[in-house]
């Protein structure tokens, strides 16, 4: 009884799909002078599309590409900023919404491994692209996508830069750091569980695959993440691969699970979910109308702003 409880709510927070959500902004090309975008619809070998798009400012980089993974409960369009900031860095990026999220299709994420199965793929397919064949293709990802940049080299060993921004080792390790308390008696009967379903991707474990990979990597975290703790992921990579000269680690203090966000941001952050709860509590976002008040009373741009000396650090990194 206690288990099936258990698994459900397991099962509804990473399986169910993700929407656009009336009551969160999203940046799009639009918002930024210059953008561009051409959509790439990627048709999935499980019968669904991953909507994607390029997007890029002038003439990008010559024989660069970026492919920006994002996290878990949205969609691309929820890192517009962070795209736009590699964009601003000169760099073609293509960007795509996994499977069960937002523009693309299917019934579910997958869970936890569903963006490493979905990064493999859209890579597989950008490489057969003739105008991108001689490209060096370079992935940064956040928390969820982080995950998938962490392991991709398994698949892709010719990825050339990584930038993994708060992301976990493994599924098992995010699904034993979350089943907390009395639900901890059935981590590894879950964990066995996902394995089944997907052991291709739910095995891989970064520690694993980057202590045998040439791949260059920035690995950056925040000690004040509770989302995907810095102890159990960030300080257990840097414990077992700070040795190697081809990896680097670099700790933003006082980020939550945004690293690339100032600090004003991330405040602003704390403020507009707390504000969230409320207006929920209080049922006060059941209309489009209260919706779009609540959207329009707060300042998104401070809410995303970008840190300048993360971007850097990641400029230099992707140049060196």
């Amino acid at each position: 009884m206690l288990y099936g409880k258990i698994e459900a709510i397991f099962n509804k927070t990473v399986y169910s799909r993700a929407e656009r959500m009336p009551y969160v902004f999203l940046f799009s090309k639009d918002d930024f002078e210059c953008l561009c975008a051409r959509e790439f619809p990627i048709k999935s070998a499980r019968g669904h599309t991953l909507f994607g798009r390029f997007y890029y400012y002038g003439t990008p980089k010559a024989n660069r590409l970026i492919v920006f993974d994002h996290g878990m409960f949205g969609g691309h369009l929820s890192y517009m900023r962070e795209i736009e900031m590699l964009c601003q860095g000169g760099y073609l990026v293509f960007a795509y919404d996994h499977t069960g999220c937002m523009e693309s299709g299917g019934g579910d994420t997958g869970g936890f491994s569903g963006s490493l199965c979905d990064l493999d793929e859209v890579i597989s397919v950008l490489k057969r692209i003739p105008e991108l064949k001689d490209y060096e293709i370079s992935v940064v990802g956040h928390s969820w996508g982080a995950f998938s940049t962490l392991c991709i080299t398994k698949f892709h060993p010719e990825i050339k830069k990584i930038v993994p921004i708060s992301g976990f080792i493994s599924p098992k390790d995010i699904i034993y750091q979350h089943l907390s308390g009395i639900a901890s008696i059935f981590r590894r009967r879950i964990y066995e569980n996902e394995l089944a379903k997907n052991p291709k991707y739910m095995s891989c474990n970064a520690i694993e695959i980057l202590r045998n990979s040439d791949t260059c990597a920035l690995i950056i975290h925040s000690p004040n993440d509770h989302m995907v703790k810095y102890k159990k992921h960030f300080v257990k990579l840097k414990n077992a691969l700070g040795d190697k000269e081809n990896i680097s680690f670099l700790t933003v203090p006082d980020a939550d699970h945004n690293p690339t966000y100032t600090k004003e941001a991330v405040k602003a952050k704390r403020d507009f979910q707390a504000k969230l709860k409320c207006a929920q509590k209080k049922n006060k976002l059941s209309t489009t109308e209260e919706c779009e008040a609540f959207v329009n009373s707060l300042d998104w741009y401070k809410i995303t702003e970008q840190n300048e000396d993360v971007w850097k650090r990641i400029y230099e990194f992707l140049e060196n």
